[in-house]
Order: C-alpha cells, then structure tokens, then sequence
C-alpha cells in the first residue's frame, strides 16, 4: 500500500470518527488528508506529463479544494464546494474527452445517463430550496457529462477502474444530496466518504495509461 493510498484510508477513518463525535474541525483537516492521499497517488502514477491526465489532475486538486470548503457548515461553504466540484467534473469530462472513446459507448452512456439524470431530478427538485436549484440543476447535468465520458472511455480502452472510479465519484453525490436536502445524518457520510474517496482513488491509478 502507497504513502498516498495509506493516506487516503486514515482519511476517511478520521473524518468518519470525527463526524460520529461532532468535532467539524477534525472533519474537515481528515478530508483534506485523504484528499492529498489521492492527488499524490495521481502525481505517482504519472499524471504530471501532458495529456488527459494533466487535466485529470486537476480536476482531483479542485476536487480537494470542494472537500475543503464543504467541511465549513455554512450555505456559502456549500455553494463554493459545489462551485468547486462542478469545475472539477467538468475538467474530467473534457480530460475523457481528450483520452479518446469510441462513438457507440459515448451514445449510450449519454442517453442513460440523461435518464438517470432526468428521474434523479425530478425526485429531488422538491427537496432543493429555490435559490440553489438552477445551481443543482447544472451541477447535475455537469456530472453527468463526466460519468457518461468516463464510462465511454473505460469502455472503449478496457479502463475498468476509471469506468468505476466515475460512478462511484457521482454515486457519492447522492449521499451529500441527501445529507443537505432530505434527511441529515451520520449514515450518509458513513456511505458517502469511502465511495467518494474510493472513486477518486480508481481515477488516480488510472491515469498513468496512455
């Protein structure tokens, strides 16, 4: 096991710990750790050369920035996160992009993901006050973009762990979702902190190839 993977599962034990005993400052300084757990896992497999993994790279920084700013418990903090997140989803989309997916994967996993996307909204708009939900909305369709170009791209150069790593990074979200406009509590950071961590980790390893 990595320095970097090493860092990433005192992370989440941390935030998770700090979380079920109310103590926000921990919380927040655990994912920061985790966060610089997966970014040097990136940096170690290669993705400081040019390419799609420079873009990767990025956006796995501004993904540690959102962790960051999401700890601070204040509506601004959320909105800057999300902020943060939706640049960073979008630099995964287009770091896809760049590495290259074969037009059939591409078509499908668009149109599955505009389904999935459609019905998610459509549960959770009433939930989502309405000064934030054009900021959800294109939250939701900026993630998944990301998804659909990652799934492509696991398809077409057999990136099983990239494919995965998008999912999981997006399949998190339902749980902060959750978490912010349904029903608080500490199972959605149980659920939520390992697949979000656990996907950006797949993602991180992934790109040294090609």
């Amino acid at each position: 096991m990595t320095p970097g993977t090493l860092a990433v599962a005192f992370g989440i034990v941390a935030a998770l710990a700090a979380a079920r005993t109310g103590r926000p400052w921990a919380y927040g300084l655990a994912k920061v750790v985790a966060s610089l757990g997966f970014i040097a896992v990136a940096v170690a497999a290669g993705a400081t050369g040019a390419g799609w993994s420079c873009w990767a790279l990025a956006a796995l920084v501004l993904s540690g920035v959102g962790d960051a700013v999401l700890a601070v418990r204040t509506r601004w903090g959320f909105v800057a996160g999300l902020g943060a997140f939706l640049v960073a989803h979008a630099l995964y989309a287009v770091a896809f992009l760049v590495r290259g997916a074969d037009a059939w994967p591409l078509a499908v996993a668009a149109l599955a993901l505009t389904l999935a996307a459609t019905f998610g909204w459509r549960a959770l708009a009433s939930h989502v006050p309405r000064p934030l939900r054009r900021a959800i909305l294109a939250y939701l369709v900026v993630v998944s973009a990301m998804v659909a170009t990652g799934l492509a791209v696991g398809v077409t150069h057999r990136a099983t762990g990239l494919a995965l790593g998008a999912v999981l990074v997006a399949g998190s979200d339902l749980a902060v979702a959750r978490e912010r406009f349904v029903r608080p509590g500490f199972v959605n950071k149980a659920l939520g902190l390992p697949t979000y961590y656990l996907g950006q980790l797949l993602i991180a390893v992934s790109l040294g190839a090609g």
